[in-house]
């Protein structure tokens, strides 16, 4: 009975663990489409070109559309993208602060 638990906790934590690098996953894409592939502006460059250290402060640019919109105008992203990007924001910014959090993919840094 105790190992059927075990192996039932296990499976749920693997779920878990899935569910969330999927966000972090389409942000990655999601990043690399619109932005980086319109601006050329890689994701550890983007954060250190506006000084973003903190999750907190992540938070504060891209939950301000008229902020996020015009931090991406600066870096080159057209607006016909610009619109793509804030449909997406929630899946960009779980990859932004992976980025944060120490995970940075290969080509990023």
């Amino acid at each position: 009975m105790l190992e059927k638990l075990v192996v039932a906790g296990l499976v749920s934590a693997s779920f878990l663990t899935t569910a969330a690098l999927a966000d972090y996953n389409k942000g990655f894409k999601y990043y690399n489409k619109y932005v980086k592939k319109t601006s050329g502006v890689k994701s550890t460059e983007f954060l250190k070109k506006f000084n973003i250290q903190t999750v907190d402060q992540l938070d504060k640019i891209i939950d301000d559309n008229a902020k996020f919109e015009k931090l991406l105008e600066e870096i080159g992203v057209p607006k016909s993208k610009i619109k793509k990007v804030i449909k997406k924001k929630k899946d960009i910014k779980d990859f932004l602060e992976g980025i944060l959090n120490g995970k940075i993919p290969a080509g990023c840094g």
